[in-house]
């Protein structure tokens, strides 16, 4: 393996189930606990190997290698006993990363569940029925679609993703479930490279689906379990057991109760406010983690009257790469911040709307953040220091920390969209948001067309935005083409996220003796350059860089 690709690898487990708020019914979904050469509580088949996932330079954790070089695996994780009388829909999801070589005939990669009943006490030992979604063909979209985020622009799918399946009970008898992760007709030609890596297993009630929907359903779709009670702006709190006022804060505890309204109702906080705490992270007091451990409440939400406030460690919730890249690379860490960030909660249409060039001499998007992921991980402009493309220094999570020890994306942070999938058949679930309010969404517009590729009135401008009657104006990342998040801001930039050390400009440029990546300096300028109302006609997008 090339050593620039070696010391990128991201093969890391996301955030352990046991963490606090966590409605997990799988209790060791994270497969972190040993049962000798399985998971705890997990059954392991055929060519399915329990084992550390990572390599040298990875920051790694236990999962399962399904292993296409032989002819069929599976892992299952059995759930009993289950309550119909508590819900009957389930959503069970886990993060995957289809390594280049991975391949099935058949389209014989699937997700699973198995429903068993029994009597008396007597769980599950009657099979009634199963439900088996295949899934190799969203790997194979992925290594078409994706291909152009990842380094030097090819094997961008090879990354962690979520890959989720809704089922209900199909008959009251039921009391149990087998879910599995699976592959036949494996396939690949080469020995080395050719797993598909399996983590943290989680499964999860969920509300009814509504009878008929007037739109397609964006894969982060809810249904509000109460009374929703408007908060501001798209935001409202979804009340229930005859609550009347909306909490203060939001933390890991409640997040799944925080509502966005766009085309559909989604919970954008929810299984993005905790984090865990890796070895080899540093936190405030410059200490360096040792062991790892759990940080709860990574992210907290309040609300003014004008604004979404946002308060975050800076940890990433999923895989990274192993900072400092010792003896080449990156010297810094992957550090703890103590930032506050702003958004409008109704975004107001800036009068001089300005598209970044390729070589940032305009100005249009400042050094240093420029936006924030749901996971609380900021957003910086295309740019390194020197006002180089930053795009192919990131670990295959496309992000990496800057001098301050702040990691950060400079691109479509794929590992973020737990605990969704983008399977590419609906409008992209949102990311998060750039300063000001206006909301950036995944790159797929509809079903296996990405926004990016959209042409005529609806195509995204320099900004990377357009505009629909259910999400107003909004930004689309666009992977493999500049600016990659967004290109500029289409409204005013919240300027308290700029006052403030750490939580917006200002700040030193990259160490002596390497240029560092991500130098904060500059302010915006230049000309008007966005679209700025639907009925006019967008300046053209920038051309897909090769």
């Amino acid at each position: 393996m090339k050593v620039w690709f070696a010391a990128l690898c991201l093969l890391a487990s996301l955030i352990a189930s046991a963490r606090a708020g966590d409605d997990n019914l799988i209790p060791q979904g994270n497969m972190e606990q040993r049962d000798g050469n399985q998971p705890v509580g997990m059954q392991l088949t055929g060519a399915a190997e329990y084992r550390s996932l990572g390599e040298r330079r990875d920051n790694a954790s236990n999962g399962v290698a399904l292993t296409s070089t032989k002819l069929a695996g599976e892992i299952t994780a059995t759930v009993t006993p289950i309550d119909p009388k508590a819900g009957k829909w389930f959503r069970f999801t886990f993060r995957g990363l289809p390594q280049q070589n991975f391949a099935v005939k058949d389209d014989d990669l699937y997700i699973k569940v198995a429903f068993y009943g029994g009597q008396g006490g007597d769980h599950g030992k009657t099979s009634y029925d199963y439900k088996e979604k295949k899934i190799y063909d969203q790997i194979e979209q992925a290594r078409k679609d994706l291909a152009s985020n990842g380094l030097r622009k090819v094997r961008g799918a090879e990354a962690w993703q979520t890959y989720q399946l809704d089922f209900m009970l199909p008959f009251p008898q039921v009391d149990t479930v087998k879910i599995s992760v699976g592959f036949g007709h494996g396939s690949a030609e080469k020995t080395s490279e050719a797993a598909f890596l399996v983590d943290e297993f989680r499964l999860i009630r969920i509300a009814a689906p509504a009878a008929a929907e007037q739109v397609p359903q964006q894969p982060s779709a809810i249904t509000p379990r109460g009374k929703l009670l408007p908060i501001g702006g798209r935001w409202y709190y979804d009340a229930v057991d005859g609550e009347t006022a909306v909490p203060k804060t939001f933390t890991t505890a409640n997040a799944d109760r925080l509502i966005y309204k766009d085309a559909v109702y989604s919970t954008p906080f929810a299984g993005n406010t905790s984090a865990t705490l890796r070895p080899g992270f540093k936190l405030l007091d410059a200490s360096v983690v040792k062991q790892e451990k759990q940080l709860a409440d990574n992210v907290t939400i309040s609300f003014d009257a004008t604004a979404m406030i946002v308060h975050t460690h800076g940890f990433p919730n999923h895989p990274t790469g192993v900072f400092p890249e010792q003896g080449f690379g990156n010297p810094s860490y992957i550090g703890e911040q103590n930032s506050t960030y702003y958004f409008p909660l109704v975004p107001k249409e800036s009068a001089k709307q300005t598209v970044t060039d390729t070589t940032n001499s305009n100005r249009a998007l400042h050094m240093g953040p420029i936006g924030l992921a749901v996971n609380g991980v900021v957003f910086f402009n295309p740019f390194d220091m020197g006002n180089t493309d930053a795009t192919d220094l990131m670990d295959r999570c496309c992000g990496h920390p800057n001098q301050n020890d702040q990691y950060h994306y400079h691109k479509y942070p794929i590992c973020i969209n737990s605990p969704w999938a983008d399977e590419g058949k609906a409008h992209s679930p949102l990311l998060g948001w750039a300063f000001d309010g206006v909301p950036v969404y995944g790159p797929y517009e509809s079903t296996d067309v990405m926004a990016k590729d959209v042409k005529g009135e609806h195509a995204l401008n320099g900004l990377n935005a357009h505009y629909d009657e259910q999400r107003g104006w909004h930004y689309h990342v666009t992977p493999g083409r500049f600016p990659y998040l967004i290109g500029g801001f289409w409204g005013v930039e919240e300027t308290r996220n700029r006052q403030r050390p750490g939580g917006g400009m200002g700040g030193p440029g990259g160490p002596s003796g390497r240029g560092g990546p991500d130098g904060q300096q500059g302010g915006p300028g230049g000309q008007n350059g966005g679209r700025r109302r639907p009925p006019m006609g967008p300046p053209p997008p920038p051309q897909d860089q090769q």
